[in-house]
């Protein structure tokens, strides 16, 4: 099912026990996505917690840079670095499977697409094939984000949640998410379980 958490400009970033948490919740790979220079970067493929915290730290990110973290659960084309979230809006599958790169626009998903799943399809996920095959002709330009009507349409289609973000930063979201002290969670799967002893 996966999990977004989005940063915008103006925000905290979400500290280590949230991002701990989300990603033992969604533990089938993790990766995020930021704005810098005009360019959306993309860095993903981390399998294991240490080496995705490991990478943010290098970061360095502030209040003011906007990021998008995602954290996945495996429902089409198994478990790889290759599947997990961000990816660049492009209508090249082979593109999408590429770990760390830069792009005009990128994308993170939370959902099922019914309308391009397929379980014979080991190398690529619902996600994948619905950016390639429908959301790259639905949006042309950084423009096409702030276009509700588009985002409608996005949402009609796929019945899902997104993020999407513009090489200037802008994030815009699709579906419903909710909102945390100024961060935006697409579910609740960044909150932590705590279980209850038994009393006898």
């Amino acid at each position: 099912m996966c999990i977004i958490c989005v940063s915008k400009p103006g925000v905290r970033q979400p500290d280590e026990n949230t991002i701990r948490t989300m990603f033992y919740r969604n533990p089938h790979g993790a990766g995020y996505m930021f704005a810098r220079d005009g360019r959306v970067e993309i860095r993903k493929g981390f399998m294991r917690l240490d080496e995705y915290l490991r990478a943010i730290r290098k970061e360095r990110f502030t209040p003011q840079d906007s990021v998008v973290y995602h954290f996945r659960i495996s429902t089409q084309a198994g478990v790889n670095p290759e599947m997990t979230h961000p990816f660049p809006l492009s209508n090249q599958p082979a593109r999408l499977r590429r770990l760390d790169q830069s792009c005009r626009i990128g994308v993170a998903h939370n959902g099922v697409i019914r309308l391009t799943s397929d379980p014979d399809n080991e190398r690529y996920s619902d996600t994948a094939i619905f950016i390639a095959d429908y959301l790259s002709q639905i949006l042309r330009t950084r423009a096409d984000l702030r276009d509700q009507r588009k985002l409608n349409t996005i949402y009609q289609l796929a019945q899902s949640k997104f993020a999407i973000m513009d090489g200037g930063g802008y994030i815009a979201t699709v579906g419903e998410f909710i909102h945390e002290r100024g961060l935006l969670f697409s579910n609740a799967s960044y909150r932590a379980l705590f279980l209850r002893k038994p009393t006898l």
